[in-house]
């Protein structure tokens, strides 16, 4: 028999399948002996080339010796992750299994001459149930009036440009005495200091596009709360369990930024633990709810893309390509090409829970 002849498939419908927590499942059963024997000489040969003896280059040791350097068990080892790359794809396809990530794979039984018994988790794609209604969602959660921005709001604002454009203070020494520090000098706020904040001719003009931008950021933030508002009552209404390697892979994204943000502010990580006193597990567990939600949400977003047909614009696709490269020039440009068609997707599937799009 050579590896062509195996039917993996027939192997695959021996093992039995186990439904697991967080849309994982697990297989056991055996490989049998004869098939794993078709993978020893490759494994052997494998082995005797990433060995390093003395007396010998690497790559240049014999099996003979690699076998009786490493032992029969270590081949046995190796033969059995081998045939996992044949295996595991016919055993996902026969069980129908929508299986995302690597799998766990252990071995349970590994003797010479008999078959190996093995167990094989992996998580799976979930099903995502939402509600009938999803389209409704929104009508329930009315946008709250931004209030109007206030004078003290625009002095406020005016009063921080001032103090970013202060000069430092030139308190005169006085002989025998230390240097007092003195108070910085802020711009007078006259048409002068206006102009040199951009295109205004007057501190009438800056007050008026201040109040308005701080009018628009009020819009926003009212707009930002109904849309998480909308979310929550769609993820409270949303059936799925959400695996924990989408958990995990949230959590990997919420760390990079905080470490970003940290370096941002001029802190070292390292320091930042000791600061909070915590460990990086620790962190990370802070984070594990967010993470979870944030999985939950993607997850939700995806089921609602594919039953309406949502796709991002190719054209805009492009547009952010391009701005992400000038950036990111050593970027995996397919890795980010995903990336962006997701946020993009995001953001149409979003306006349509919003009733923005229908």
């Amino acid at each position: 028999m050579t590896k062509k002849d195996v039917d993996w498939g027939e192997i695959g419908k021996k093992f039995t399948r186990k439904e697991l927590p967080q849309s994982e499942v697990e297989f056991s059963g055996e490989i049998p002996a004869d098939v794993v024997t078709l993978y020893t000489d490759e494994a052997l040969a494998h082995i005797a080339s990433e060995l390093e003896l003395p007396g010998f280059r690497k790559g240049h040791v014999s099996a003979d010796i690699a076998l009786k350097k490493v032992g029969e068990i270590a081949v046995l080892e190796e033969s059995v992750e081998m045939l996992m790359r044949d295996f595991y794809p016919a055993l996902v396809t026969d069980q129908q299994v929508d299986a995302v990530g690597r799998p766990d794979i252990r071995i349970v039984k590994l003797v010479p001459n008999e078959p190996v018994g093995l167990t094989v988790r992996t998580a799976v794609y979930p099903l995502v149930t939402v509600p009938s209604d999803w389209k409704k969602i929104a009508d329930k959660v009315p946008l709250e009036p931004a209030q109007p921005a206030t004078d003290e709001e625009v002095d406020k604002t005016i009063e921080d440009l001032r103090k970013s454009r202060a000069t430092p203070p030139t308190a005169p020494a006085i002989e025998g005495e230390a240097a007092m520090p003195a108070e910085p000098v802020l711009p007078e706020l006259n048409d002068a200091f206006a102009k040199s904040l951009g295109a205004f001719e007057s501190v009438e003009q800056l007050k008026a596009q201040i109040k308005k931008g701080i009018g628009e950021e009020k819009e926003r933030a009212a707009k930002d709360s109904r849309r998480a508002k909308i979310i929550e009552a769609l993820l409270d209404k949303t059936q799925v369990a959400v695996p924990k390697i989408f958990v995990e892979s949230e959590l990997d994204k919420i760390m990079a930024q905080m470490q970003e943000d940290i370096a941002r502010f001029g802190m070292d990580y390292e320091d930042y633990l000791k600061h909070v006193g915590k460990t990086e597990e620790v962190v990370r567990q802070d984070f594990y709810e967010q993470g979870a939600k944030r999985a939950k949400l993607q997850l939700v977003l995806n089921k609602l893309a594919a039953d309406e047909k949502v796709e991002a614009d190719s054209t805009a696709v492009e547009a952010e390509m391009k701005h992400a490269i000038e950036h990111f020039p050593d970027a995996n440009l397919e890795l980010l090409k995903i990336h962006i068609e997701t946020v993009l997707r995001n953001e149409l599937v979003l306006k349509m829970l919003e009733g923005e799009i229908k």
